[in-house]
């Protein structure tokens, strides 16, 4: 498991009681040096042996059931899988099976609206999960349907790599550029994303929508930031009242309190909203960090919530004709599960489990601030949910989601 500094954290929320005290004592310090040390680390593996990294990166995320499984059986035969990533042929071997899927029999001369998947934390569009995943969308839509995972990467390595140290604005400027390249989503595509892969579309449709997302299915994504470490989450269930990680007698509350305002302290500077992808979509929801939030974070640049408004952010957001939330209710990686639907805590006791703002009573909802309130007004969002975990989802959701809101 990689132990790099922001995410870090998230390995600690993970495994909190083993090895989060080992940790902290290498990571902590009040020099900003020190705390920018262990991503400067990364960034220099990122230039002498990205194989190696990506090869980390995607087993952390496989750890952490991260990786989208192979849908059935009906994949391409050429398909490989992610446990070829260390070996010295996998990046050919990926772009070829990648250029496989994305070269749809353009004899058919169809016109069906395209199918752009976007994929998560760890995870690429050259993985035989993916692959098939993007390849079962075409087929539920049929007749020929173009589908295709734009990358942001330009390999299997790349594509790992970035999803963690570039930035959020820089992913999905490189996944415009890849989208304006393509001739075969020249007038306009539906968007389906995966977890962080949502913060691509989400970024793409906020700051580009040109060629225009139609329709964008948003499986368990990011959308409105998470707001704590796994295992520092509020209990969805109590058994016994001593059980809630974030009561204020609880010693282990004192632990997840120091470790937030670590990745606060970490997310919410310049340095590493420009190299981690994840420090982007960090929303710590105590008061006290709402200033550095909005100063330093890209996802509230998006949501309009920093000192600048940006129109166009809006205007770019009203191209869009349907928005499907979909929420995993038992989510163990984002928090609230309800900011899935632009759900958020509520800043006057941010952690009480039972004081989550539903979407339409947040603040960037109320004040339109990116155009989801007149997309609601106007019947575009969507609402669904199932009963599990990050991305378990099962093959026949998928189905049912993609034949009901994009056929």
């Amino acid at each position: 498991m990689p132990s790099y500094d922001f995410l870090i954290l998230v390995g600690c929320g993970f495994q909190l009681f083993r090895v989060c005290r080992r940790r902290r004592s290498r990571t902590l310090s009040s020099s900003r040096e020190r705390r920018i040390s262990r991503l400067v680390s990364f960034l220099d593996r990122v230039q002498d042996d990205p194989l190696r990294l990506a090869h980390d990166l995607q087993a952390f995320s496989r750890d952490m059931g991260l990786l989208v499984p192979v849908v059935g059986k009906d994949v391409p035969k050429d398909v490989t899988t992610t446990s070829t990533l260390a070996d010295a042929t996998a990046a050919a071997a990926a772009t070829k099976i990648h250029r496989h899927l994305r070269i749809q029999d353009n004899k058919n001369n169809n016109t069906n609206i395209p199918v752009v998947m976007a994929h998560g934390m760890g995870d690429s569009c050259f993985n035989s999960g993916m692959l098939s995943l993007t390849k079962y969308a075409a087929q539920l839509l049929g007749n020929g349907t173009c589908g295709t995972c734009v990358p942001t990467g330009d390999n299997q390595q790349e594509d790992a790599i970035h999803g963690h140290f570039k930035s959020m604005n820089d992913n999905v400027d490189i996944f415009a550029t890849k989208v304006k390249a393509d001739p075969r989503l020249s007038h306009a595509f539906y968007g389906i994303g995966l977890s962080q892969g949502n913060n691509v579309l989400r970024g793409y449709i906020t700051k580009y929508n040109d060629p225009p997302v139609l329709r964008f299915i948003s499986i368990n994504g990011v959308n409105g930031g998470t707001g704590a470490l796994p295992n520092c989450f509020p209990k969805l269930q109590l058994q016994d009242p001593a059980e809630n990680v974030r009561s204020t007698t609880s010693w282990r509350s004192s632990i997840c309190d120091l470790l937030e305002e670590q990745a606060s302290k970490r997310a919410y500077s310049k340095f590493y909203q420009d190299h981690n992808f994840q420090a982007g979509y960090w929303r710590d929801p105590r008061p006290s960090e709402k200033q550095a939030y909005q100063t330093y974070s890209q996802l509230a640049q998006w949501n309009n919530e920093g000192s600048v408004i940006n129109e166009t952010y809006k205007a770019n957001w009203a191209l869009t004709d349907k928005f499907i939330w979909i929420k995993a209710d038992r989510d163990e990686m984002v928090w609230p599960a309800e900011g899935e639907w632009f759900g958020a805590p509520d800043p006057t006791d941010p952690f009480n489990k039972d004081k989550i703002l539903p979407t339409n009573e947040t603040e960037w909802y109320t004040r339109d601030l990116f155009g989801l309130k007149t997309a609601e007004e106007a019947g575009k969002n969507v609402y669904e949910s199932f009963d599990g975990d990050h991305l378990q989802f099962t093959d026949d959701m998928f189905k049912q989601w993609v034949t009901n809101y994009l056929t």
